[in-house]
């Protein structure tokens, strides 16, 4: 494949040549590297998410990228390596987008609740692709890739005890501990959206939050 990507290194003329020369070139190809592993993850997301890990092929990924594949083992080992820097990037995307709605919300804990649960729900409807890479593709793949899955979850439980405390206080008052309560509360999450996305969306995304919501209330209420 002719592309843009593989033209070769411009010369060094005598004027840059010697170690600063050498630290140039070397910034320069580490920035160009970057920029095609980029390419590669957003191809991930796209082929993944619409084909499937089981289905998804080197080959179809550096398409979706324009590049070769000479530019895929550049930066990954493997389809499996690759799938996970995808996944991470779609944990990345949807924990910095719930960190966001919590910080911009009302400072009510279930106001606050109710941003985190919007915003996740919201995504996921919006983006079926990412959906599926989310909830769907990662499970059953790998130890390696479960690992990564239980890692996002646990960043996700970190996530609700640490921005939520005040939704956590009176469970924490009846002698819970939060991190059991904040992990229970994000699989429920999880099993409600991964459940809306096997079913292909069929209820509507109020009833999913609606009924989420209820169970956050149910943490929050005083004995």
């Amino acid at each position: 494949m002719d592309e843009k990507n593989d033209v070769a290194e411009r010369p060094v003329s005598g004027s840059e040549s010697g170690a600063g020369a050498r630290r140039y070139r070397g910034a320069a190809l580490a920035e160009r590297k970057a920029i095609r592993r980029g390419q590669l993850i957003e191809a991930g997301l796209e082929v993944f998410g619409t084909v499937g890990y089981a289905h998804a092929t080197v080959k179809m990924i550096c398409a979706e990228a324009g590049l070769t594949e000479r530019y895929f083992y550049e930066s990954f080992a493997n389809r499996e390596a690759f799938f996970g820097a995808v996944y991470d990037r779609v944990v990345e995307i949807i924990g910095g987008l719930m960190d966001e709605a919590i910080e911009a919300a009302p400072q009510e804990p279930e106001a606050k609740a109710r941003a985190l649960i919007d915003t996740y729900f919201d995504k996921i409807e919006a983006d079926p692709k990412f959906a599926r890479i989310l909830l769907l593709e990662v499970i059953g793949v790998s130890h390696e890739l479960e690992s990564i899955y239980r890692a996002a979850m646990q960043l996700f439980t970190d996530l609700v005890r640490d921005r939520l405390p005040e939704l956590l206080q009176a469970a924490v008052a009846r002698k819970a501990d939060p991190e059991v309560v904040a992990a229970g509360l994000v699989g429920a999450i999880v099993h409600v959206a991964m459940r809306w996305v096997i079913s292909d969306y069929e209820k509507s995304r109020e009833d999913m939050t609606q009924g989420l919501m209820e169970i956050f209330r149910a943490v929050a209420q005083e004995s």
